[in-house]
C-alpha cells in the first residue's frame, strides 16, 4: 500500500489532535464496526466485500461535537484507507425537537481525486432524523449535489427495534457520469432492517438495502443494487 496522499495525512493529523483534545475534556467515545458490505447512500465502496471501521467522537459544551471514522475502500481496482471527519452543533428548537448543522469531509488514500466536502443541516426528533447535505464538488467530478435522507427507529421489544432509511441524491453540472443512467440526474436509496442490542454497548443489525439507477456515479465496480447486510457495532 502506498503512502497516503497529502490531504489524507493532514486530516489524520487533525483527527489525532481532535482525539487528544477530546480525551483531555473526557467527553469522548469510540466505535468499532464490521459489516458484510460497506455502503454509502446505497452504493458499495468495498467492492461488495466485508469491511470494518473505527470511529472516534467528541461531545462538547453547548451542543458542539466532532469526530472521525477510519475505514477501507476499494475503487476500480484501487484500494486504501478512507477517512471521514466531521464537526457540527445541535441546538434545541422545541420540546422533543432539535436542529443540527455541520460540515463533513472525506479523504481516500490512492484515489485522492475522490476527496470531497459537504455542509449539512438537520432536524432530530424522537426516533427519527432528517438531514440535507450539499457538496460543491461531489467525489471530485465537478458536480454540485444535494442529498436528503430520512432515518427512523421503532422499538419492538426488549432490545429489538425496526430501523429504516430513505435517501435521495441529485446532481447538477459537471461532466456527465459514465457509470449511471445519464437520462436521470438523481437516484434514490432505501434500507430496511432489524436491530438487536446486546448488552449496553453492542448492536447487531440485519438489513436489506437497495439503490436505483441514475445520479452521480464515480466508480465502475459491479455493485449489487440490492443486497442484504449484516453488521456488528461496539461502542466504548
Amino acid at each position: 500500500m502506498s503512502p497516503p496522499a497529502r490531504p489524507a495525512r493532514r486530516t489524520l493529523l487533525l483527527a489525532t489532535l481532535l482525539g487528544s483534545v477530546a480525551f483531555a475534556r473526557a467527553d469522548v467515545g469510540g466505535t468499532i464496526s464490521a459489516q458484510t458490505d460497506a455502503r454509502e447512500r446505497g452504493v458499495s465502496y468495498s467492492d461488495n466485500r466485508p469491511s470494518a471501521q473505527a470511529g472516534l467522537a467528541w461531545d462538547g459544551e453547548a451542543g458542539w461535537y466532532a469526530g472521525a471514522q477510519l475505514g477501507h475502500a476499494r475503487f476500480t481496482q484501487r484500494q486504501g484507507a478512507t477517512l471521514q471527519a466531521y464537526a457540527g452543533r445541535v441546538v434545541a428548537l422545541a420540546t422533543g425537537l432539535d436542529g443540527e448543522m455541520g460540515v463533513t469531509a472525506r479523504f481516500y488514500e490512492n484515489v485522492s481525486h475522490y476527496d470531497y466536502q459537504e455542509a449539512y443541516v438537520g432536524l432530530l426528533g424522537s426516533g427519527w432524523t432528517l438531514r440535507a447535505y450539499a457538496s460543491p464538488d461531489y467525489y471530485g467530478i465537478g458536480q454540485r449535489t444535494l442529498y436528503v435522507e430520512l432515518g427512523a427507529r421503532w422499538p419492538l421489544g426488549d432490545g429489538v427495534a425496526a430501523v429504516s432509511h430513505v435517501g435521495w441524491l441529485r446532481g447538477w453540472g459537471g461532466r456527465a457520469s459514465a457509470y449511471g443512467d445519464t437520462r436521470r440526474a438523481w437516484r434514490a436509496d432505501v434500507q430496511l432492517g432489524l436491530s438487536w442490542q446486546l448488552g449496553g454497548s453492542t448492536e447487531v443489525q440485519l438489513a436489506w438495502v437497495g439503490a436505483g439507477r441514475g445520479g452521480p456515479y464515480v466508480w465502475t465496480e459491479a455493485t449489487r443494487r440490492r443486497t442484504g447486510l449484516l453488521s456488528l457495532t461496539t461502542a466504548f
